[in-house]
């Protein structure tokens, strides 16, 4: 039954939307979501597969990721094939070793109506919510001159159930390329639509092609660009390639299925290739577009596809989408519990639309190439078509794999005065122990699973005989509020954020470390690995500020509270 009211809104039960609707719930908002098709027919749209390490870094504050493990299939190995030979491409040879920074060192390949399934199972089982689905959108009103702050006022319809009003806070728009959030909000997209058209193909295959079970193969031809081979989950793979010019005349009005799986099998040659059975296949085009705002008239949010559109050229889809999704959830549950000012989440817009405007400037170039283009600048340079790839890709593949993917200096992202980490980069994982057990404890299930929408201050304790002295009256100082300023209550942000002290080595009680109780949760960094990689000297130590999303966000000597404060009193109502 469609509710009356709920603090959010979202329409559109795509992976963005679910995850969105998931990550709220867990922190306790009232959320609905609803999707005009009918459950089959949405399962059937859309075929994101491929998520990267970050991305797998974040599905994991949602508690989603080993679910999806489970069921995935996950590889670290790469074919590329031209002319029938196995060829070396420096570009993969980069991008594996560069994983493993991250304890997800893999790919993942979990076809899309598989993650939704597990993200919209866990919306119900834990939290007993279901999509709505059947319902969709007709409009929206805002009145800001309601007390009880509901100022949206959501129309929605069903063919059975008839007309419904929806009060909430929030509207979410994650309703695709197509969005009518957006449309309704009058928000334009700018950006262009090209002349590329791709077939992407699952199924189940049969293929002579060499080791058909690595993570992904690519086949470099003069026929069909740059054409896809991926491993999928279950029995399935994925064939993609592009439709040239020449195939663009041959099919004027697009290929038909049976034109689609001859043509599948042309662009494997010399390698064989058998498709038993076709589960999806798509004709698209590609366009590369951005939405001119992701946050409209303070109360409507876009996600996703409705704020952004590009190829999967890199596969960047459903990745980004989740980037979006857990960028927002948190400042969205935040501004909803009354934690924070205005401009937190005016944020969401600044810092995920300035990705997705680096993203298509990426895709511009990639989508060339992989059509089998050689984009201008490249061609300048007398590069081949598989060159150009090859740069394109080294010269991005921080952002592609998500772990270098980072946020402007803002009033989130300040310019630390301890360590040596980039504000707005993401915060490095390693293993540590807690007091008692040998077994170890990664850094990101403090920061990222154990925080449900909090902050985590770090005090990184370094040797506790050098610093001693100071961790006692930091911990002094955090109890009685110090060092706040006239007027400032720091108890109020205490729900925002949670403590953990990090040390260098072990000991056999915190009273012998620290003369007293450790500050918050102690853990053991016993070769001091988390030390060098968030660059805090051990001698002197530093309090270090984890953003809700895993973000690296300020950091201040032992003996500088005051500073943090400062940072948090920018931020927090």
């Amino acid at each position: 039954m469609i509710p009356d009211t709920a603090d959010v809104v979202i329409c559109g039960a795509g992976p963005v939307g679910l995850l969105i609707a998931l990550g709220l719930a867990q922190q306790g908002i009232d959320t609905v979501i609803i999707e005009k098709r009918e459950r089959r027919a949405q399962e059937a749209l859309g075929r994101a597969c491929t998520l990267y390490p970050r991305t797998l870094e974040l599905l994991e504050q949602l508690d989603v990721a080993d679910e999806m493990n489970q069921v995935a299939f996950t590889g670290r190995t790469y074919a590329v094939y031209r002319d029938g030979k196995r060829q070396i491409r420096q570009t993969w040879q980069s991008v594996l070793p560069y994983m493993d920074s991250s304890f997800h060192n893999y790919i993942m390949n979990l076809r899309q109506h598989k993650s939704e399934s597990i993200f919209a199972s866990r919306y119900l089982a834990d939290h007993g919510r279901a999509v709505h689905y059947e319902w969709e959108l007709k409009g929206y009103d805002i009145d800001t001159s309601l007390a009880d702050g509901h100022n949206v006022t959501v129309s929605v319809s069903n063919e059975a159930a008839g007309s419904r009003n929806i009060r909430c806070k929030y509207l979410v728009g994650a309703d695709g390329g197509k969005s009518l959030v957006r449309e309704l909000a009058g928000v334009t997209m700018g950006g262009t639509e090209t002349t590329y058209k791709w077939v992407r193909m699952d199924g189940r295959m049969k293929t002579n092609m060499p080791e058909p079970n690595v993570m992904f193969a690519s086949l470099e031809t003069k026929t069909h660009g740059n054409v896809l081979w991926l491993r999928l989950d279950n029995d399935a793979y994925r064939i993609g390639f592009a439709l040239t010019p020449r195939l663009q005349e041959k099919y004027p009005d697009g290929p038909t299925q049976d034109q689609a799986v001859a043509e599948a099998v042309e662009c494997l040659k010399p390698f064989e290739l058998e498709i038993e059975r076709v589960d999806w296949w798509t004709c698209y085009s590609v366009k590369q577009k951005v939405a001119q705002t992701m946050h409209k008239d303070d109360y409507i949010l876009l996600a996703g596809d409705a704020a952004h559109t590009h190829s999967s050229a890199f596969a960047q889809g459903m990745n980004t989408g989740v980037h979006d999704a857990t960028n927002l959830i948190w400042k969205l549950a935040g501004t909803l519990k009354g934690w924070y000012k205005p401009g937190v989440l005016a944020t969401y817009d600044t810092e995920r639309r300035g990705v997705a405007l680096k993203l298509i400037s990426i895709d511009q170039r990639a989508a060339a190439a992989v059509s089998g283009d050689v984009p201008a600048e490249y061609g300048a340079l007398g590069l081949s078509v598989e060159e150009a790839m090859t740069s394109i890709f080294e010269r991005n593949l921080a952002f592609t794999v998500g772990l270098g993917i980072s946020y402007e200096a803002s009033v989130l992202n300040r310019e630390p005065l301890a360590a040596t980490l980039l504000a707005g980069t993401r915060s490095p994982d390693a293993l540590l122990y807690a007091p008692g057990p040998a077994v170890p404890v990664r850094l990101h299930d403090i920061t990222h699973r154990q925080s449900r929408g909090r902050w985590t201050v770090l005090v990184f304790a370094g040797h506790t005989c050098c610093t001693r002295d100071g961790l006692v009256t930091l911990r002094r100082q955090l109890e009685a509020g110090e060092g706040a300023g006239d007027g400032v209550d720091t108890q109020r942000w205490s729900q925002a954020y949670q403590l953990a002290t990090v040390m260098v080595g072990s000991t056999w009680s915190p009273w012998d470390a620290f003369d007293g109780p450790s500050i918050g949760r102690l853990y053991f960094d016993k070769d001091g690995v988390a030390h060098a990689r968030y660059g805090v000297y051990p001698d002197s130590g530093a309090i270090v500020v984890v953003r809700p999303d895993g973000i690296f966000a300020f950091a201040a000597p032992l003996h500088e509270l005051e500073k943090i404060w400062q940072y948090f009193d920018a931020i927090f109502a």
